[in-house]
């Protein structure tokens, strides 16, 4: 996967905490730097180059320099740092991937730290090494250490695929008691029922911008029969797949509205 290249200078810029109101979009734009964006809350849209991208909590993106960014469609009030710098790019396998996962909890200092040190009275190198440091953890938490880890990865990335059991299983050359224990102590979830909550989160976002069918976008998220796809989601929203669109068109994007800073990414 393409990501900055670490064994070549990166050169630090600025950081800051941003809050987006509710419904607001992506600012449009050529960005001639690197940016890094670690989100710990709602959901930030927006496309580079023509590609779409969601950016969830928990979850990072790297910006690519030079790329045409535009919000087509609404965030929902995410909150989350951003990190503006100059790396260059590469496809060797000791890259920082332009996408991936990150530990709140064990960042939320570091990014704390990094948005003072940005907004205060401090040296550049003060700044940069806390920078620096935030991308040496990403880097080596880019794999995930723990079996369950291991799978939630793997369900992610299979989203959209009829995975069983039985194929988690057979992937991981363990026992289905065994990873639906381990798993479950880690995530709170078995797997199926971790990788269904992805693609109901999946088939929220088609059918609140996308004009498909709720049957088309069951199947493309990975349901194999609409109406087990019908019954999960009525169980989590306490409406049916057709009155959430309905919903949500009348007032997208709905959540608790943050007065956004002066500044924007």
């Amino acid at each position: 996967m393409c990501g900055i290249d670490l064994n070549k200078p990166i050169f630090y810029k600025h950081a800051s905490f941003r809050f987006f109101n509710s419904n607001e979009h992506h600012v449009e734009r050529f960005c001639p730097e690197d940016v890094l964006l670690l989100v710990y809350e709602g959901v930030l849209r927006f496309s580079e180059n023509g590609i779409c991208y969601e950016v969830g909590p928990g979850e990072y993106h790297i910006q690519r320099h030079n790329a045409y960014q535009k919000g087509e469609y609404a965030s929902d009030s995410p909150k989350y740092l951003y990190v503006h710098f100059l790396a260059e790019w590469t496809e060797d396998n000791q890259a920082l991937p332009f996408r991936g996962n990150f530990d709140y909890h064990r960042l939320k200092p570091l990014l704390e730290k990094l948005d003072m040190l940005a907004h205060g009275d401090f040296t550049y190198i003060e700044a940069a090494s806390k920078f620096f440091e935030i991308l040496s953890l990403l880097y080596r938490e880019k794999e995930p250490g723990t079996l369950a880890g291991k799978i939630a990865k793997y369900l992610s990335e299979n989203i959209s695929s009829a995975i069983t059991l039985d194929m988690i299983s057979k992937e991981f050359s363990f026992s289905k008691n065994h990873i639906i224990n381990i798993f479950k102590k880690e995530f709170g979830l078995t797997p199926i029922e971790y990788i269904n909550k992805l693609r109901i989160q999946k088939a929220k976002h088609l059918l609140e911008s996308t004009s498909a069918s709720a049957e088309r976008i069951s199947f493309d998220c990975g349901f194999n029969h609409y109406s087990h796809f019908y019954r999960l989601f009525m169980r989590g929203e306490g409406i049916s797949p057709i009155e959430w669109r309905n919903k949500s068109r009348l007032y997208p994007s709905q959540g608790g509205a943050v007065k956004a800073p002066d500044r924007l990414v």
